[in-house]
């Protein structure tokens, strides 16, 4: 009786080293299959000339497929980065565009997402990515989105960086949605139409955490340069504002 508890405890602890060693490999992740089908049909509602997405095949574990990550552990979705690497020469040709699915709403875990210099035609910004609590950054220059910037992007309290910069068609009527993304580091908003807001100066200067931001070429009030400096010095890195 004595010696049966070493040979109770090597099986239990071959079974234990085992299983965390698949846990900690990559290559042995397999996705949420409820998040799978989300993307693909968030990939159905995409125009996608260049075929991007390619690997994105209903036959394939979605943590490999190009542009997704997974966490390592649980395999549920947390990045896409579906932003356009292309270069001039091929840029236009691998554009994605067509619609954001609201099947994105599902990756109830995804904490960045990436859609930079792709072409959505001039549609609005989505609403309901003010729903997707876990995003922590959130880039969607020059995607060619257009109207009302949705006070709805409030709702991403935990957001660290934003920016929507270069769609030259957005505008902001009021900022007071901003004040709730009490972590932000990083606002770029150039080329946003922030004319119809007078209490800009005022949005814009309440984050304590704000590292870097990016307001060129805006519309802004031009009264309020000379009040501008104060927001400066309480941010480590900020762009020049320019006026139209």
């Amino acid at each position: 009786m004595r010696n049966s508890r070493p040979i109770i405890l090597f099986p239990l602890l071959c079974f234990l080293s085992s299983t965390i060693s698949i846990l900690c490999d990559p290559n042995t992740l397999v996705c949420n299959e409820k998040e799978k089908h989300a993307l693909l049909r968030f990939k159905k509602a995409l125009s996608n000339p260049g075929n991007r997405l390619s690997s994105w095949s209903v036959n394939q574990d979605c943590c490999r497929w190009e542009a997704v990550r997974c966490n390592n552990v649980t395999g549920r979705v947390v990045e896409l980065h579906l932003g356009n690497p292309y270069d001039a020469d091929d840029y236009e040709f691998y554009r994605l565009g067509g619609e954001i699915s609201p099947a994105l709403l599902e990756l109830e875990f995804l904490s960045y997402l990436n859609l930079s210099w792709n072409d959505f035609g001039g549609s609005p910004i989505p609403s309901f990515l003010g729903s997707m609590g876990s995003l922590r950054y959130l880039d969607l220059t020059s995607v060619g989105f257009g109207g009302l910037v949705p006070h709805q992007l409030g709702n991403l309290s935990t957001l660290r960086h934003l920016d929507l910069g270069y769609n030259n068609g957005l505008y902001v009527e009021n900022l007071g949605w901003i004040s709730h993304l009490a972590f932000l580091k990083y606002l770029g908003m150039n080329g946003v139409d922030l004319h119809r807001e007078v209490h800009w100066l005022e949005s814009v200067s309440m984050f304590p955490s704000l590292s870097e931001l990016h307001l060129s070429d805006c519309e802004l009030n031009s009264n309020k340069t000379s009040s501008f400096g104060s927001v400066a010095t309480s941010v480590s890195e900020c762009c020049c504002v320019e006026y139209c």
